[in-house]
Formats: structure tokens, sequence, C-alpha cells
């Protein structure tokens, strides 16, 4: 690997410029890109303090978005064949600041209704509420619903969130279940939370409201991060522990795919597949990243006046395909015989375990959940059976595990 380049990371040293290496595979072949899965920061303000918050160092106050910036959007993603847009980030609703009144939410779902894309929503609660008992319209178009959930007990969830906010998440679980629209609860597994007691306990909660299960392992967008992020241990017992009790429904997670020896295993979809769209800047430029939790992969070209064409064949993008094609070239994972499935891992998780670890910016990182290290200690399926009746937001977007309970 390169020789380190700093000793201390600012985590919104992004806003400069392009900070992460675009280099590292040089002239090799890149995947081909087929995006189709899209996640949209819509605001720059939330009123809540989540303590493992992603979006947070991606997200200055200054601009709000208006129409015209919208329209612009929603038809960049339409002319390029994007066919879902996952509506998280901050809480969805604040895309003006903090004054319900102000909020954009319902134009956005309803532009991208317009041009026949498949819109969801991840939400504390809070947005799913609003937009049911205001804007009945705009809730009746979303496709399906990610509600958060930090812990299945209320006083756990309130503590993390900074807000008491478990029952309008338990409320907005209902609401979808009263209406027969698909719903998931998202955990964030860190190692306080992700304990087969509460994933035990998560489980029972989902089957009560008929909820799908999504988990995202803590990925450390910024230092403090590490001291919640999950062992490779509790990685490994927790999921395996839920592909007993669950019906997986996507397996985006790479070490999982490999050690279940799933014979479609993806890789990482980050710039293959789907991409993130950031916050507004108080410049007024709206960025997109091949990654949510990689801010450091920003494209340089700003989406309101650069075509996202230019943005998805930007070096930012090529070098997460490239780390898709070429996994060999990962430290640690040429020659591994899970290398086809696992591909060197998540993206993100390597490329920030690494840089908290060492000081390094690299993408040769291998995921620090390496499944041959591992692979042997808990009890996994052998290439399960991911079919399903619903169509997810969450398929094929980000290093996430989806699942049903049986």
């Amino acid at each position: 690997m390169r020789e380190s380049t700093q000793t201390e990371y600012g985590s919104l040293e992004h806003y400069k410029g392009n900070v992460g290496p675009t280099d590292e595979f040089q002239d090799l072949p890149e995947v081909t890109p087929e995006i189709k899965n899209v996640g949209w920061t819509l605001g720059n303000d939330c009123p809540y303090r989540c303590k493992h918050c992603y979006s947070m160092s991606a997200r200055l106050k200054g601009k709000d978005l208006t129409e015209t910036i919208i329209c612009r959007i929603v038809d960049q993603l339409s002319i390029n064949n994007v066919e879902t847009v996952n509506l998280g980030g901050n809480e969805p609703l604040f895309t003006n600041g903090l004054d319900p009144k102000k909020t954009l939410l319902p134009y956005i779902i309803k532009s991208l209704a317009d041009k026949g894309i498949t819109t969801g929503l991840t939400t504390s609660g809070i947005t799913l509420l609003r937009l049911y008992e205001d804007h009945r319209d705009a809730f009746d178009l979303l496709n399906d619903v990610d509600v958060s959930l930090d812990s299945p007990y209320a006083e756990e969830h309130n503590r993390n969130r900074g807000a008491k906010l478990y029952d309008q998440a338990i409320e907005a679980l209902r609401i979808c279940q009263q209406h027969n629209k698909p719903h998931t609860i998202i955990m964030t597994g860190m190692n306080w939370n992700f304990t087969l007691d509460r994933i035990a306990k998560l489980v029972k909660t989902a089957k009560k409201y008929d909820a799908n299960i999504r988990i995202n392992p803590m990925k450390p967008v910024e230092r403090r991060h590490m001291d919640m992020a999950l062992s490779a241990d509790a990685y490994y017992a927790g999921f395996s522990y839920l592909m007993r009790v669950c019906r997986p429904v996507d397996l985006g997670e790479p070490p999982i795919a490999a050690v279940s020896n799933y014979k479609k295993a993806r890789r990482c979809p980050c710039g293959r597949t789907s991409f993130r769209i950031h916050s507004i800047t108080p410049e007024g430029a709206i960025y997109v990243s091949p990654c949510v939790y990689l801010h450091d992969y920003k494209s340089t070209y700003d989406l309101l006046k650069y075509n996202l064409k230019d943005i998805i064949n930007s070096p930012q993008f090529r070098v997460f395909r490239q780390r898709n094609a070429n996994p060999e070239r990962i430290i640690g994972c040429e020659g591994c015989q899970l290398i086809e499935k696992c591909g060197g891992g998540c993206a993100a998780r390597s490329y920030l375990h690494h840089l908290y670890e060492t000081g390094e910016r690299t993408m040769l990182a291998k995921d620090p959940y390496c499944p041959v290290q591992t692979k042997n200690m808990h009890k996994f399926p052998n290439d399960p059976d991911l079919t399903t009746k619903q169509r997810l937001v969450h398929i094929d977007y980000l290093c996430t595990w989806i699942g049903k309970p049986l």
C-alpha cells in the first residue's frame, strides 16, 4: 500500500474537494456500470442527534431545495434509467429546515412517481406519520418504507436517538401493516445493540408487525464511530442467528454472501448499481458519491451543472468498479478461495476501518470482517434461496442484509 498521507482525519475534509485516491488500480478494467438504485439525502438539517449518524458530516446548513432543483435531479435520474430511489439521510421531512410547513417532500415523491421511478422512504417514523396525516396522496405513492429502530427496547432506542422516537417508529410500522405497504425495520448493527438477545427481540417485533428486517453493520464515517463498531465475531454470530430465524431477502453484505456460498453474489454494489445524492451545500451545489458512507469519494461535478452520466463515469466512481472487477489486487485477498463472491468485502467498511487504524487512505484494504478468518466459527446455510414477491428499494443498494422472519 502507499505511504500514509496524514496522521489525523477530519470528517469535513471532503468539502475541500476529492481526497480519496482514484489511481490505485491504474488502467485495470472495471465492471460495467448499471445504475438502477439511488439514495437521496434531501435536507441539510435534522432535529435529532443519532449517535451513529453517517450523514451529519456530509450536510451543512445554508441553502434549501427548490422545485427547479428537484426537477433537474429527477430529470437526470429518469434520463439515466434509474429504477428506484430511497429518500433518507437526514429525517427526509426536513428538506428545507426544521419547519414541516416548508417541506418539499410531497413534491419530490410525486415528481419521482411521474417519471415512473419506484420510491421508498427511510424514517425514524416522524416523516411517515406526517405524510400519512397531511399528505395522504404522497404516502400512497410510496413503494416501501424503512423504519429505524436502534434497539427493540424503547429506552435504549430513544437514548441513542436523542429523542423519544420509539412510539412513532412503532406507529409507522402499524400504519404500513394496516395499508399493506411493504415495510422494514432497519437497524444499524453496533457493538451494544447487535447482540443475540436484542436480535431475538427485534425479530419478535418484526413478526408482530409483519415487517422485514434490514441490518446495516456500522460503517465508521467518523473516528468516534470506531468505538461502536462490531467485532468480527459479533458480526458473524449475529448474522448466523438471523439466517436461522429469517428467510433472507437480499445478501448485500459480501462476507455473508461468501460464507453462505450464495451463487448469485454480486459483491459491493456501490458505483456499480447504486450511488448517493448528497444534500445541498451552503453554496447551493449538490454532489454525488458512489457510496453513502464514503464522503471522500464525492464526484467533483455538481449535479446541478453536469450531466449524471459524466458523474457516473468520473474517476471517483470508476475506482469502485475497478475494485469490484479486480479484487485480487486488494492486499490480503489474492488467491483467496472466497474472492469470487466476497470481492474484498464492503468497500466503505474496508476503507474506513483501515483509515482510522493506520491513517492511510486506500481502496486496496480488505474488509475487516474477512470471511476466511471466521468462516468456520459460525454456521450458515448453503446457497440460500432469496426469492421474494416484494420489490424493495434497498435490494442491491448499499452493503446491507435484508430478511423476513420465519
